[in-house]
């Protein structure tokens, strides 16, 4: 943390801290385990100065913040630790959410609890001391988490003259942007030849194509979980999301979020609405304007989901959490990076764009594999959860539930990289304009899919991916980079362009995130054939095709159940409800009820004897369908 704090000097021995004698404390009963908290990501690189707690159901109530200042607990046995360590914060680490208070205390979200302490009492020694506390049951280290940013390429004027944009392409450029701009951004539509260079015609995101179909929608917010986004970039200003329950300045939260002034999101690295950014702080920007620049502005860049220039790109949701050197000590830690997942997901985005990580190597996969106990996994499990739903447990967005999607981070390596690697993430690796992995790239088993990052080395001038960005004295810039946290704004703005797609002008309800997670994996296009061996497989399921995408998320449908008598048959055309039929595999739950063929995407069920089964169809990648036949 970048505070510095008075330490308390005081002399507590340990009899008095350990003592159980405190308000709250509930003795066990004879013959029950004593057995301490359990202790999460412990690690020699946590953060010092904050430690994250969950404490056990039924301390909470004892919690009363009247009469308490804001570095206590009202728990004897924690506030004596509190006061020991220098606590200059205790508060809980999911404010309380109006609306959405219900069902933060269902998910148990209310019971987790952030202290903030003199940075010179070691981690390790304050959750030694509050492994002791009986009220307590997680205690988990603050990790430092890093943004995926790798190298840049120097900033760019996208204004000027250029050479025209190489042949190859019949899809048409539907846009006013400069032909420069169109070159730089070969990221959307490769023709083969970028300036001089000489690419792979196709090693694209498949972005011209889709937007013969869609080119966003205003209803869709995707939150930017970063540094800060230059809300008034000048081809960015016009897709922000700007909170409409807030009054501007008045310092009051007056739509009851827990928030004060949050207008364009919110500032966690230093508590208040104020979203700051620099040249040096421009990473929010950048990957910012690969999901959503304007379209059709006639200055800048392109956006995968950023509309025709007639106000319907999606809208960007800046919620700062990295700080300068982009990592956890100077920003928020994990504490605002799990603050502003939940966040997210109560004040209406269904897209959580997250371009950092923790080191590779730094938490293994048995410890995270824990994730029941970690406000992290809890938090993504709000998110694709909750996202998009109201109070009630009715979608109210433009898609039912979240889909969070991650960089798989720039270590060149297949260690595991977390959040990434969590199984509630898409992971996402980089590619380079030959369609190979690019240099910096993490791969591995547990990626999940590659989009184009760039690769500088082979063309320090148009190799990376270009977008928007802050200039030296503040204003509105363009900049080229490589990196994974590029490459992850492809697929989140893809994403965004199918939820604008399937929900259309007319609002069509009942996509949700489980649909649009399996799309997007089962739309990916083929690249082994590209890879060196060593990546073979390990890039994910394959590459973004985002036209592909839009055209998977719409043919995509349940399957509903089926009644059929025994020694009948019936038949299920399952293109009514798949985009492909050409490679399906199925499973029957329990034998002797029923014969299934399938031949030509016509799938044929016969009954057996009376019962009831289940059929899940798959393509052999991320789509499965499973609907009940029940045989009379």
């Amino acid at each position: 943390m970048e505070n510095v704090f008075k330490a308390f000097a005081l002399a507590l021995s340990l009899a008095g801290i350990f003592g159980c004698s405190g308000r709250g404390y509930v003795p066990e009963e004879a013959g029950t385990p004593s057995g301490g908290p359990v202790i999460v990501n412990e690690s020699v690189a946590a953060i010092d100065g904050e430690i994250i707690i969950k404490l056990k159901s039924g301390s909470e109530p004892c919690l009363t913040k009247a009469g308490l200042p804001g570095d206590r607990s009202g728990i004897d046995q924690i506030d004596r630790v509190l006061t020991e360590v220098g606590a200059v914060r205790f508060e809980r680490l999911f404010p309380e959410c109006g609306r959405f208070e219900e069902r933060t205390r269902k998910e148990g979200l209310h019971l987790w609890y952030i202290a903030e302490y003199d940075p010179s009492v070691p981690t390790s020694k304050v959750a030694s001391l509050l492994s002791a506390c009986r009220d307590i049951e997680i205690i988990e280290y603050p990790l430092p988490t890093v943004s995926a940013e790798y190298a840049k390429a120097g900033p760019v004027d996208v204004a000027g003259a250029c050479p025209a944009l190489s042949a190859g392409s019949s899809v048409p450029f539907p846009f006013n942007e400069s032909a420069r701009a169109r070159m730089f951004q070969w990221h959307y539509n490769n023709a083969g030849t970028v300036g001089a260079a000489k690419t792979l015609a196709g090693a694209d995101a498949n972005v011209w194509e889709a937007w013969q179909l869609c080119t966003g929608n205003p209803d869709v917010i995707v939150a930017v979980i970063d540094q800060g986004v230059k809300y008034d970039h000048e081809d960015l200003k016009d897709n922000m999301w700007v909170n409409a329950g807030e009054i501007p300045g008045n310092g009051i939260d007056d739509d009851g979020n827990g928030y004060v002034d949050d207008i364009y999101g919110y500032n966690f690295v230093d508590g208040s609405g104020n979203i700051t950014f620099s040249a040096e702080n421009m990473h929010g920007t950048h990957v910012a304007g690969t999901v959503s620049a304007v379209n059709n502005n006639g200055i800048g860049v392109n956006g995968i989901a950023g509309g025709s220039g007639k106000g319907d790109g999606v809208k960007i949701m800046t919620l700062q959490t990295l700080g300068a050197s982009e990592s956890g000590s100077s920003g928020a830690g994990i504490g605002g990076q799990v603050r502003a997942m939940k966040y997210a997901a109560d004040n209406g985005a269904v897209i959580s764009q997250n371009s950092w990580s923790f080191s590779a190597g730094t938490i293994s996969s048995t410890d995270w594999r824990r994730g029941v106990y970690s406000a992290l996994s809890r938090a993504m499990e709000y998110f694709v959860k909750y996202a998009g739903m109201d109070e009630n447990g009715n979608q109210e967005g433009p898609m039912a539930g979240g889909i969070v999607i991650f960089a798989a981070g720039n270590d060149n390596t297949d260690e595991l990289n977390y959040p990434s690697a969590d199984p509630l993430a898409v992971s996402v690796a980089a590619t380079s304009w030959l369609g190979t992995p690019a240099a910096y790239t993490n791969y591995g088993t547990w990626v999940s899919m590659s989009a184009p990052g760039g690769d500088l080395s082979l063309n320090s001038t148009y190799g990376g991916v270009y977008s928007t960005s802050v200039a030296e004295d503040g204003s509105s810039s363009y900049e080229g980079i490589q990196g994974t946290s590029m490459a992850c704004p492809h697929v989140s703005g893809a994403c965004a362009l199918a939820v604008s797609y399937y929900y259309g002008a007319e609002k069509r309800k009942g996509l949700t995130a489980e649909t649009l997670r399996q799309a997007l994996l089962s739309s990916t296009r083929p690249m082994d054939a590209y890879y060196p061996a060593t990546y073979a497989g390990r890039m994910g399921v394959g590459a973004l095709d985002t036209y592909k995408l839009l055209r998977t998320v719409v043919g995509l449908a349940d399957i509903p159940g089926q009644r059929v008598r025994a020694g009948e048959s019936l038949s299920l055309n399952l293109a009514d409800y798949l985009p492909e039929v050409q490679v399906l595999v199925y499973k029957v739950s329990a034998p002797g009820y029923v014969e299934v063929s399938l031949s030509g995407g016509i799938m044929t069920i016969r009954g057996i004897r009376p019962g009831s089964v289940k059929i899940t169809v798959s393509d052999g990648t991320a789509i499965k369908k499973t609907f009940e036949v029940t045989v009379e």
